[in-house]
C-alpha cells in the first residue's frame, strides 16, 4: 500500500465566501495561525502545514494563547523543520531535523553515526535487535542536526534526539547523558559518541 500526501476538506466550509484566502484549499495563516480575517484561525490539516497531530495540538496551543492575549512568554514561531515524526509499523520508523540525504543534497557538510540496537543489552533481552539508531550531526561544532530511529519503540526513542535538535545541543551532550541501562536509549549515546 502506498499512501500519501493529504487534500483539504475545506470544501463547502463557506471559507471563500467568508473571504478566507485559500491555497489549493488550505487556509492562509501566519506565525499565529490566524488567516487573512484577523479572528479566524486554522490549525491541523486545514492549515497546510505539517499534517502531523502533534503539529496540529501545538498550533492549538499557538491559537489559544493568541486568542487570549496569553503569551506567557518569549513569543516563538513553530519550527516544522524540528518536528519528530513516526511511522508505526512493525519495526517502528521515526525521524528529525536533518536528512541525511538533503543535507548531501544541498552540500552541507554532515557527520553521520549509525549503532544498530543489536549492540544494546535491552535489545537481547526485548529479543528483538532489529533497527538502529543513526545521528547527524555538524562537524565543526558537534550541534545535533537530526536523526532516525528504526526500531522498536523508535517514536518514543526519537524525542531525545527532538530535544536534542531543538535545543541545539551537542553530541557530547548526549554522550556525557548518563542513560538507564538497560535501554534501547543507550543506543543514542553510543550514536553520538
Amino acid at each position: 500500500m502506498l499512501a500519501i500526501g493529504s487534500i483539504p476538506n475545506s470544501a463547502n466550509l463557506g471559507l471563500e465566501e467568508l473571504g478566507i484566502e485559500l491555497d489549493h484549499g488550505y487556509v492562509k495563516v501566519d506565525h499565529n495561525m490566524r488567516s487573512n480575517i484577523p479572528h479566524i484561525y486554522a490549525a491541523g490539516d486545514l492549515s497546510g502545514k505539517l499534517p502531523l497531530s502533534s503539529v496540529a495540538t501545538r498550533q492549538g496551543r499557538k491559537i489559544a494563547e493568541h486568542a487570549m492575549g496569553q503569551h506567557t512568554g518569549p513569543h516563538t514561531h513553530i519550527d516544522y523543520d524540528k518536528a519528530a515524526s513516526a511511522i508505526f509499523c512493525d519495526p517502528e520508523v521515526a525521524d528529525v531535523g536533518v536528512a541525511e540525504s538533503e543535507a548531501f543534497a544541498e552540500g552541507r557538510k554532515i557527520r553521520v553515526t549509525k549503532v544498530p540496537f543489536s549492540s544494546t543489552a535491552k535489545a537481547h533481552i526485548n529479543n528483538d535487535s532489529r533497527g538502529f539508531v543513526k545521528i547527524v550531526s555538524d562537524p565543526a561544532t558537534g550541534v545535533v542536526l537530526g536523526g532516525s530511529i528504526v526500531g522498536r519503540h523508535a517514536a518514543e526513542l526519537i524525542s531525545i534526539v527532538a530535544l536534542a535538535v531543538s535545543s541545539q545541543l551537542t553530541v557530547n551532550d548526549l554522550t556525557e547523558s548518563l542513560f538507564v541501562h538497560p535501554a534501547l536509549a543507550e543506543a543514542l549515546s553510543e550514536a553520538a559518541e
